[in-house]
């Protein structure tokens, strides 16, 4: 039988399945919806008509809702799980999320170690969402190649950066280097965590911000460490909850 993970996130919800012999056969993303019990109940039962029968593992902040004739289990150990089946000489991970930033070490696919950023939307995916909103962009519009502008924000806080990006637009900032200086913002916020652990290897960067191209080389330059971004960065707890099928 396929195996399907969902992990519901604050802005998208990712789907990984995996076929009867457990190789990835499809990865794909939506909006995560409003009405979340409802739509996932259409969700799984057009899903299985299209697809054929599976089961179903499901984390994030609405697993819950996902876990209709399903189960449910913890974002952590399920991004734990995915990154040793895809990257397994990978053990710690930086996973920048809409809501927050947490730090995971990994031990062949178990959850050994983990931490989480304060509660601040400068260090999560939402300030860049906001910011893009302002900018009136989209995320395939991020193009950090040739950007070389130092341009830092001086306020940590969100609410204080949000009112110092509207200073640079009217100053005729270009928008790519304000989005690059927030985008600085968000991983210095995560910087902290790194100081509570030993990186022993690359740092494996995951979560949506993964599909901007040269978000590694930039990590590298705020966080002072080799990073990396694997296949599928996204989509790592969706792919641990499929492994969690039974």
């Amino acid at each position: 039988m396929r195996r399907l993970g969902i992990d519901v996130g604050s802005t998208y919800t990712k789907y990984c399945l995996l076929s009867e012999r457990g190789r990835i056969e499809e990865c794909f993303c939506e909006k995560t919806p409003v009405r979340q019990k409802e739509y996932f109940a259409g969700k799984l039962a057009a899903l299985r008509q299209e697809k054929g029968d599976f089961s179903c593992v499901s984390c994030g902040y609405g697993k819950a809702n996902a876990a209709v004739a399903a189960r449910s289990m913890n974002e952590l150990s399920a991004l734990a799980a995915g990154v040793h089946f895809i990257c397994p000489d990978r053990h710690t991970v930086l996973d920048i999320g809409g809501q927050d930033t947490k730090l995971i070490i990994q031990e062949n696919g178990k959850l050994k170690e983990f931490f989480l950023n304060d509660r601040c939307a400068a260090g999560s995916g939402m300030f860049l969402k906001n910011t893009l909103n302002l900018l009136e962009m989209d995320f395939a519009d991020i193009d950090l190649a040739g950007q070389r502008s130092d341009l830092r924000l001086s306020s940590a806080c969100a609410v204080f950066a949000q009112t110092e990006i509207v200073e640079l637009v009217a100053a005729n900032v270009p928008a790519q280097e304000i989005i690059k200086a927030v985008l600085c913002q968000i991983l210095l916020q995560a910087k902290s965590l790194l100081g509570k652990v030993y990186v022993r290897e690359d740092l494996l960067l995951t979560g949506g911000l993964t599909g901007i191209q040269g978000l590694d080389a930039l990590a590298g330059e705020v966080l002072g460490l080799k990073c990396t971004v694997g296949p599928y960065g996204k989509y790592l707890s969706a792919l641990g909850c499929a492994l969690n099928c039974v």
